[in-house]
């Protein structure tokens, strides 16, 4: 994974002001997932044994991520947000972590152009807050505390605060409702988030990971269906380094997530049954 940002930051640096990537590119391992649990009340969760890594990260680049453009209306439609759009930062893309293939006409115009990432928030040091969706009648606010970073640690190993500060690892977990609410089933339809992406913004440099939810063997949540909790632990010690060579702590972080590009008519308990085999299968190969 190393290799494949590298290759990516060497188009960047040839071809593109302001964004150089570091000498320490990002790595699959730096996000990792290792706790899923159902928010039906009565699942006590699963600890995943080995973590599985994000499925696909981009950067470190040079700059400042806060001046990005966030959408408008926020419903995934083509240029209407940064991660909705053709960008140095992911060439030959149609948008982030998006293929031709997987793009869609979600506004209705006859285009098969909207790629569907939605944003969903950002925390500044002021704990995560979270984003509006609307279509100009009907309007939604992800939940505050959508995401949210613990157990946070300096380059000494001391606790310190997560975000502001001079956090460079720490726990996270997603915290949805537990059932998707009936302004968001307006806005996005009935299926919810195929990918999600954080990115990590330090002093200097920001880095992008992407957990593709279809890797860990689940389908998008389906309408009425019970949404799933997520937790793991994050480390950018080797990724988002001063300009001094040293680990740089984390300014802020923000939150994207893709309205999922296929129906899937099976439900989602089969993908906790795939989920738990996929567990089996690396634990028997440890």
């Amino acid at each position: 994974m190393k290799c494949r940002t590298l290759l990516v930051a060497v188009g960047l640096f040839i071809g593109v002001n302001n964004a150089y990537a570091t000498f320490m590119p990002c790595d699959v391992s730096d996000i990792q997932l290792n706790f899923v649990q159902r928010l039906d009340g009565t699942d006590p969760g699963t600890t995943i044994n080995p973590p599985f890594n994000a499925s696909d990260c981009i950067g470190a680049f040079e700059g400042n991520n806060s001046g990005f453009e966030n959408p408008t209306l926020n419903l995934g439609y083509d240029n209407d947000g940064w991660f909705n759009k053709e960008s140095p930062y992911w060439p030959g893309l149609p948008a982030a972590f998006t293929v031709e293939s997987e793009l869609q006409d979600l506004d209705n115009d006859g285009q098969t152009d909207d790629p569907g990432w939605v944003y969903l928030g950002k925390d500044d040091g002021q704990g995560f807050k979270g984003a509006t969706s609307t279509d100009g009648v009907t309007s939604y606010q992800f939940i505050d505390d959508l995401l949210l970073l613990t157990n946070c640690k300096d380059k000494d190993g001391s606790s310190t605060d997560c975000v502001g500060g001079d956090a460079i690892m720490g726990d996270w977990s997603w915290n949805p409702p537990a059932i998707n609410p009936e302004e968001l089933l307006d806005l996005l339809g009935g299926m919810f988030f195929d990918q999600v992406s954080v990115i990590f913004k330090s002093s200097n440099y920001f880095a992008i990971y992407n957990f593709n939810i279809s890797d860990l063997g689940l389908d998008p949540v389906l309408a009425e269906e019970f949404n799933f909790k997520f937790a793991g632990t994050w480390d950018t010690s080797n990724t988002l380094i001063n300009k001094g060579g040293n680990p740089a702590g984390l300014s802020n972080i923000s939150l994207w997530a893709r309205d999922p590009i296929i129906d899937i008519p099976t439900p989602s308990t089969l993908g906790l049954l795939m989920l738990s085999l996929a567990l089996l299968l690396r634990r028997k190969v440890i």
